[in-house]
């Protein structure tokens, strides 16, 4: 694993830079894997709303082209100063850029958030409680895998572990990159690709993921 001053620093998204070519194996293997892939059916069904939490369209473009491809205007952006926790509704499940990602302002603005929402959650009936994810915005231009190693990152003690990760199911549009898609002019929702340009894995698991783990 990578320690913590190990790990690229910066201070914007890394939109010029290849995804190393080894994360369509790993993505693959993922997806072939009941335990690590949802199809993107299981979660318009599990998932009451959609909140994605963005610094910029840009990136919103980049991580999500295949939610937004299928659930279209269901699916809400927003950026990390717009969240108030106590107003989120019941059953959402909401990506959080990833803590340990590379960003340094962005890191430190979404432990915060993170933090915020897990207070939010500790006050809420078990019905009512949110579903917390994050997801590598820069991250896989510099993670390791898991055939190397396992968990990319030890950050103040915590380790980003594999154990946690998933991945949607493909693309029924595929083909796009999502580049030539557009946002408008004031910043809002960005117009949906057909895919993602980025390895879209996230860590945290949803409930439907862990109750298969806990019955296999």
């Amino acid at each position: 694993m990578r320690h913590d001053e190990e790990r690229p620093r910066t201070s914007g998204f890394l939109a010029d830079g290849t995804v190393p070519g080894h994360w369509t194996q790993v993505l693959g293997a993922m997806r072939a894997n009941p335990f690590t892939h949802l199809a993107l059916d299981e979660v318009r069904t599990e998932a009451a709303h959609h909140l994605i939490v963005v610094p910029s369209p840009e990136v919103a473009r980049a991580c999500f082209g295949e939610m937004f491809d299928t659930f279209g205007d269901s699916i809400e952006v927003i950026t990390v100063e717009e969240l108030v926790p106590d107003r989120v509704p019941v059953g959402t499940w909401v990506f959080l850029p990833h803590r340990q990602d590379g960003w340094t302002d962005l890191e430190d603005a979404s432990a915060k958030l993170r933090a915020a929402l897990v207070k939010e959650n500790s006050s809420r009936e078990a019905g009512d409680k949110l579903v917390l994810m994050e997801y590598g915005i820069n991250l896989w231009m510099w993670a390791e895998p898991p055939s190397s190693g396992g968990d990319p990152v030890c950050h103040a003690g915590e380790l980003i572990s594999w154990e946690s990760a998933w991945a949607l199911g493909a693309s029924s549009a595929g083909g796009s990159d999502g580049s030539d898609a557009g946002a408008s002019a004031d910043g809002a929702k960005p117009s949906p690709p057909a895919a993602s340009a980025r390895p879209p894995i996230y860590f945290g698991l949803p409930p439907i993921l862990r109750k298969r783990r806990w019955d296999s």
